[in-house]
């Protein structure tokens, strides 16, 4: 579990980066960047390079929590 963690602080890191600096998970536009761009409102539209990120690092996190509660 703690290796899990681990990882996924880390990459909650990346995606916070990626979100203060606004930039993109991918060099060109991907279709996971223009998938959160379509969703968030556009204010929020810078966001959208981290978001990807944080959302499978906190999957990883409510997994390991969920398999380690067994």
């Amino acid at each position: 579990m703690k290796v899990q963690v681990a990882i996924s602080v880390v990459a909650i890191l990346i995606g916070l980066a990626l979100m203060l600096s606004g930039q993109q998970m991918c060099r060109t536009s991907c279709w996971v960047d223009n998938l959160f761009r379509y969703f968030l409102p556009a204010s929020l539209k810078s966001l959208a390079g981290g978001m990807p990120s944080l959302i499978v690092s906190m999957a990883i996190i409510g997994w390991a929590v969920f398999v380690s509660k067994k």
